[in-house]
């Protein structure tokens, strides 16, 4: 069996439309230990459907990436994790935590959570699919107030040989609104042995430190906290550092990051499409700077990458115009 520990302590998590394999390069060159793909219909993937293909890319990082499926049916959620472990993935995450509308509707993502006995259909049959691989879930800690079973959830899994549990402390009818309940994952922490990561509302590095010392996880999942900010995982890994360690990462090098993340997209995707799915990473960095707004909007009405390139300029390491 592989050793859990190379998921590692700060883990990218599976976000649609974000964690294609150019964002998931960058993550990793600063300072990821671990990354997940966009969330990959089961079906898709054992159908070689194209565009699901294109998520599943990894390049020479396979080893630091783990591939996340969803679905509704065991066997099918068992066939993909089998040919995920065939071609070279060594951690395997089936998600039940999704809440949204059309994930749901199909009896996958955190509809899952309703059911315990197809819940406990989906971990069995995926066990036995892959020998020689780590098996994950993502759950929330229930369907809705009236079903909070991440207790039940979590020993059941653990009885059935998943290797480690990325919780996020919502249920599913919150969404992504009100506050992550962290005091769920330290119970959750407590009553099983193997590894627990959180995930929910860690938007900083000071949010993993204080939730990893309340909890006592193994390690943190960072997810909209890392848009437009590949670099917290560096930040987050030199947080116990002495003081003249810290803050190495300047305005200036998160600007040339964030240049080096479009041209990356740009090269995978094409400059059309790379033009298109590099902006939440920008309207996210740009978000605090003193102009903010109106340097939101000049990107936003950027025509191509030069364009971009000389607004970004346009901050210094100050964070002022120039």
């Amino acid at each position: 069996m592989i050793n859990i520990n190379i998921v590692g302590k700060s883990i990218l998590a599976p976000m649609a439309g974000i964690t294609g394999y150019p964002f998931r390069k960058i993550a990793l060159k600063y300072g990821a230990d671990f990354c997940f793909t966009e969330m990959i219909s089961a079906i898709g993937f054992l159908h070689n459907d194209k565009t699901t293909l294109e998520l599943t890319e990894a390049g020479k990082d396979i080893k630091k990436t783990g591939i996340q499926l969803f679905g509704s049916s065991p066997e099918i959620l068992a066939q993909a994790a089998k040919k995920a472990e065939g071609i070279g993935f060594k951690v395997i995450d089936i998600n039940m935590g999704c809440p949204v509308k059309k994930v749901v509707k199909t009896g996958a993502g955190s509809a899952i959570l309703k059911d315990t006995k197809e819940f406990s259909l989906i971990v069995k049959a995926v066990r036995q699919a892959i020998k020689d691989s780590i098996f994950t879930i993502k759950v929330r800690s229930g369907f809705d107030d009236n079903s909070i079973n991440f207790i039940e959830i979590g020993k059941t899994a653990e009885s059935f040989g998943v290797d480690a549990v990325f919780f996020h402390p919502r249920t599913r009818s919150l969404m992504f609104g009100g506050i992550a309940d962290h005091s769920l994952t330290k119970k959750l922490k407590d009553v099983v042995t193997i590894p627990v990561y959180a995930s929910g509302d860690i938007f900083t590095v000071d949010d993993a430190i204080k939730i990893k010392s309340s909890t006592g996880v193994d390690g943190v999942m960072f997810a909209r906290g890392a848009i437009g900010k590949p670099w917290i995982f560096t930040e987050y890994l030199d947080a116990n550092s002495p003081p003249t360690k810290k803050d190495l990462i300047g305005i200036k090098l998160k600007t040339d990051i964030i240049i080096e993340l479009m041209e990356e997209m740009n090269l995978f995707y094409g400059k059309e499409r790379g033009h298109k799915l590099i902006r939440p990473h920008l309207y996210s960095f740009l978000r605090g700077f003193r102009g903010s707004k109106g340097l939101r909007c000049e990107v936003n009405n950027a025509q191509n990458e030069k364009e971009i390139v000389n607004i970004l300029k346009m901050i210094t390491d100050e964070g002022e115009f120039v």
